[in-house]
């Protein structure tokens, strides 16, 4: 028997098993003639649409790649508009959106307060005027020159001047504070040449060194300064304090000599008839006239030493430099005697313990030599053998040969320490 055909519905076309009088899918009545007779049908094949050409295959794939790379471009211009908006300035922004707010052209109390405790680094000021830093006011009160006396010679140049500033330094702060002519005041000239500090016997010594709460000291810083100097000014550096402050002085030849101090007399009384004596008193013979001024002791030279060694225990340099014999000082300039002083200070790094003083020979001779014992908290002691004489009325220190050949007068700081 052969295979029996498949027989499907007149109606709707599925397949109707064999022997089934009705459509399965329909309910349609199928006869059994039409099931033998009934042609065989192709399976209907769905449609979904028309099948291209072979030649027009790539036109999908060039559509489907112009679609992503459209995709593509607005993604950049979306990203690079996010960008420009990222580098507008905030006016711009604000300007777009709201209005931006106005800067506030006034400084904040903060602000002021700030710029207030800067002091400035430079100020430039006239003879009197005063200038306050740190605590310390400062006044140039005048200038003046100084006579070239048979005494007062210059070191550096026999045709300088001395020229004499007188300043006062007041203590306004609730502290004590330090006050150095020589690290703090310089005097220039135009062509900003420094001119060197010496002495003078006729200038007002200032008392340098530490000042305390509501105190001054005033006096005369004396420069040696050539004749043609011109644009003088005086800088004024407080150390660790500020900035320069300048008091312009002007020209060496606009500037006054002092006159030369004349000699005190002592006010004779009026004469006045003497008494007529008694005939029968005698007249007493005058005294003799004495000297005013007693004469020296040792105990005025041992004073005069112990306080010289006081101020090296306390690193006042001013005072000592200030109690040398004119000799001694015209071996070593001022800011060598500080440098060469403050070098031993650091490096022995000892605190006083106790001073004694024992006078060698008599105070009356020209010059009186003195040991001078110290002792030390560490226990280390000191002797030393030196000079005193009698100058302007004060017993000032004269350096013995040991003492010159230890501070080198004249061997530049530099060199002074490479041999130590």
């Amino acid at each position: 028997m052969g295979r029996e055909r498949p027989v499907y519905c007149a109606q709707c076309g599925s397949i109707v098993n064999a022997g089934d009088n009705f459509c399965g899918t329909c309910g349609a009545r199928v006869s059994p003639a039409s099931q033998e007779d009934a042609p065989t049908r192709q399976m209907p094949v769905p449609s979904y649409g028309p099948t291209p050409e072979p030649g027009n295959r790539a036109l999908p794939l060039i559509l489907g790649l112009a679609a992503v790379l459209l995709v593509l471009i607005g993604i950049g211009v979306i990203v690079g508009l996010a960008l420009t908006g990222g580098d507008e300035t905030p006016s711009q922004r604000a300007s777009a959106n709201q209005p931006a707010p106005a800067k506030d052209p006034e400084p904040t109390e903060r602000e002021q307060n700030t710029e207030a405790s800067q002091p400035p680094t430079e100020q430039e000021l006239g003879v009197g005027d005063s200038v306050e830093v740190e605590g310390i006011e400062a006044t140039l009160n005048g200038v003046r020159i100084l006579p070239t006396t048979d005494f007062d010679q210059p070191i550096q140049n026999p045709d300088n001047r001395f020229l004499a500033a007188d300043l006062t330094f007041e203590n306004v702060s609730e502290g004590a504070i330090s006050v150095s002519s020589l690290l703090e005041l310089v005097l220039k000239n135009e062509e900003g040449y420094s001119a060197s500090q010496t002495f003078h016997s006729q200038q007002r010594e200032l008392a340098e060194g530490e000042i305390g709460p509501g105190q001054r000291a005033s006096g005369d810083i004396v420069y040696e300064v050539p004749p043609e100097s011109r644009g003088l000014q005086l800088d004024y550096r407080p150390f660790a304090r500020g900035g320069t402050y300048t008091w312009a002085i002007g020209d060496l030849q606009g500037i006054a000599t002092a006159p030369e101090p004349e000699p005190a007399t002592a006010p004779q009384p009026e004469e006045a008839a003497p008494p007529t004596p008694e005939p029968e008193e005698a007249i007493a013979p005058s005294p003799e006239p004495t000297s005013s001024a007693p004469p020296a002791s040792d105990a005025e030279v041992a004073e005069a030493a112990e306080a010289y060694y006081q101020a090296v225990d306390r690193e006042d340099w001013a005072y000592t430099y200030a109690n040398l014999d004119s000799t001694t000082r015209a071996l070593y300039p001022e800011d060598e005697w500080y440098l060469k002083n403050q070098f031993f200070a650091d490096t022995e790094g000892l605190e006083l313990s106790t001073i004694d003083v024992v006078v060698e020979n008599s105070a009356s001779d020209p010059e009186v030599g003195v040991t001078v014992y110290r002792t030390f908290k560490d226990g280390t002691s000191i002797d030393r053998y030196t000079l005193f004489v009698q100058e302007d009325g004060a017993w000032k220190h004269r350096f013995t040969e040991e003492e010159n050949a230890i501070f080198q007068p004249g061997v530049p700081y530099e060199e002074f320490v490479a041999s130590q």
